[in-house]
């Protein structure tokens, strides 16, 4: 009977036999369901997990940030290469335009060269098995979502409908391969946009009507190359034409957005575009360089923050910020001042290890 009284109460003592009989026989008797071996694991892990939660609350964010640093870092030594040939790009272009006939075959290898390697850059350098840079040389940070703005011509929607239409939309590249969407006779602009951002949800592109009252699409950049390969369009002969589809015209809103792989110098005319766009690109990387020395100053003020907050928390840290020779045990031959100064020169341009920032978090 004794062993049936809920855990709640203190254990008595082998002499309290007494008082145990009496406790027994003045309160009812709840029968405590037995526990399984399974269940007790489960809740010592909840209870470990909700001990842990602040320290795990704290790792995960330290070790965000040492991502970020990293993806920055990566993006920033690929945007210095960037730099680098397109400077070569813009001198052997310049040289392109002024060279005798004799060598201009050779220039023109040069140039299809350093264009092959700068588009390669765009595709083949990643972080952790992602791309760090878009096709048009702009940073690709994880935390940063950017959208490619285009327009969709050849839909006649302002013309007068007599009936339903079911629209048809196929693509030379991604999945799904094509896409219907059903417009009733009656809808007005911005029913026509919803209907249609339903239907081209599974393409992640996005539809709206903008500040023209004009249908306007957007797209995650990094799949934009491949709604860019070309859209191909059909209807019932309403908003669009009947029979075999028509290729879509795309127009980025960026109307001065170039990528590497849209230069020619094959024509004395094409390379002075060419020339034009590379200037461009030259500026977009310096500022996206600028961006990412941001990042690298926003980051390494962000981990210092948390190892210090963690530090103070645990006791290691003084309110004035000072070590506590009581709770630090540090060998004979190095001081307490030399490692409080080894947190910010750890941390210094968010170049801090995984292992070392963590070991800084261990209680």
């Amino acid at each position: 009977m004794v062993n049936q009284i809920t855990s709640s109460h203190n254990t008595l003592r082998s002499g309290d036999s007494t008082s145990a009989d009496r406790v027994a026989k003045q309160q009812p008797v709840a029968v405590v369901p037995k526990v399984s071996e399974k269940q007790q694991k489960q809740q010592q892990q909840q209870h470990s997990n909700l001990a842990g939660n602040k320290r795990g609350s704290l790792l995960v964010q330290t070790s965000l940030a040492h991502r970020q640093a990293a993806q920055a870092q990566s993006t920033q030594k690929a945007l210095q290469e960037a730099s680098e040939l397109l400077g070569q790009l813009r001198q052997a272009a310049r040289r392109s335009l002024n060279v005798q006939e004799n060598k201009k075959d050779q220039l023109q290898q040069t140039l299809h060269q350093l264009k092959n390697k700068l588009v390669k850059l765009t595709r083949e350098t990643k972080y952790e098995n992602e791309p760090v840079l878009h096709h048009d040389l702009t940073p690709r940070l994880s935390e940063q979502p950017q959208q490619e703005g285009f327009s969709m011509k050849g839909l006649r929607l302002n013309t007068m409908r007599q009936q339903d239409e079911i629209l048809r939309f196929q693509f030379d590249s991604g999945t799904p391969g094509s896409v219907r969407v059903r417009i009733d006779n009656d809808e007005n602009i911005n029913e026509i946009a919803d209907n249609m951002n339903q239907a081209f949800a599974p393409r992640n592109i996005q539809v709206d009507v903008d500040k023209y009252g004009d249908l306007a699409f957007s797209v995650p950049k990094e799949q934009w190359p491949e709604v860019k390969k070309g859209v191909w369009m059909s209807g019932g002969g309403q908003i669009l034409p009947a029979g075999n589809p028509v290729k879509a015209k795309l127009e980025p809103h960026d109307k001065q957005a170039v990528e590497p792989q849209d230069l020619e110098f094959a024509k004395p005319q094409s390379t002075r575009k060419a020339l034009a766009d590379i200037e461009r690109m030259m500026q977009k990387v310096q500022q996206a360089l600028s961006q990412m020395g941001k990042v690298q100053r926003q980051v390494s003020q962000d981990l210092e923050r948390l190892v210090t907050t963690n530090m103070m928390k645990s006791g290691l840290v003084s309110s004035d910020g000072v070590i506590e020779a009581s709770w630090l045990e540090a060998p004979e031959n190095v001081s307490l001042k030399l490692m409080d100064n080894a947190v910010p020169t750890l941390l210094a341009q968010a170049n801090a290890s995984r292992y070392n920032v963590v070991a800084l978090l261990e209680p």
